[in-house]
């Protein structure tokens, strides 16, 4: 057997570890998205997957260990969309903002099932809502750190407050929306979320 023969059988088992592991992230990210976390079993998204439900527990603790993974990595996908968007903006500008709240409402039509799961009415994942929450507080607070200190915003603004309540206000205006879109344009959301954005940039 040669080198190369070796190398190729060596890492098939990592393969189809890692083919296995993706089958499995997208069956649940089907099923948690159409039923929510309640109503869906480790079992069914096993077989969704077209594997063992022992296969499942090789991955995964638990079905909330499997749905915070898909949670932080549609996330994740979020703040690569939203530094695409705003990338040719001024950081901190209206255009920068209105980038970005753009991008975050298109990405919220895009996931609707999960925004309404995380963030919706009933809490059924409450605890990784939270979490999502605790994941996008620092970062706000840093930009309105920053915005602080440039003399943008208006020293009664204290920016550990105004981060939770862009977060709060933010995740709850999207779950309301996503429910039913006929609400509201994507185009009023985005505007109304600006004029509420504690910076309002005016440039």
């Amino acid at each position: 057997m040669s080198f190369a023969e070796g190398n190729v059988s060596s890492t098939a088992p990592a393969r189809s570890r890692e083919d296995t592991r993706r089958r499995l992230v997208e069956a649940g990210t089907a099923l948690f998205a159409a039923e929510g976390l309640h109503a869906v079993t480790s079992a069914r998204i096993a077989r969704s997957a077209g594997v063992a439900t022992g296969t499942f527990y090789l991955h995964f603790k638990d079905k909330q260990e499997l749905f915070r993974e898909i949670v932080f990595t549609v996330l994740s996908e979020l703040r690569e969309r939203q530094d695409r968007a705003s990338g040719g903006h001024e950081d901190g500008s209206r255009a920068f903002l209105r980038a970005r709240t753009e991008e975050l409402l298109a990405f919220a039509e895009d996931r609707r099932d999960l925004i309404r799961v995380v963030f919706g009415r009933g809490g059924e994942s409450a605890t990784i809502g939270e979490e999502v929450m605790d994941a996008i507080v620092p970062g706000l607070e840093r930009a309105f750190d920053s915005r602080l200190a440039q003399g943008e915003l208006a020293r009664e603004v204290l920016p550990a407050i105004a981060a939770q309540a862009v977060a709060a206000m933010t995740t709850r205006v999207l779950a309301w929306w996503v429910e039913d879109p006929s609400r509201a344009s994507r185009e009023e959301v985005t505007q109304t979320l600006l004029a509420l954005h504690p910076s309002r940039p005016q440039r």
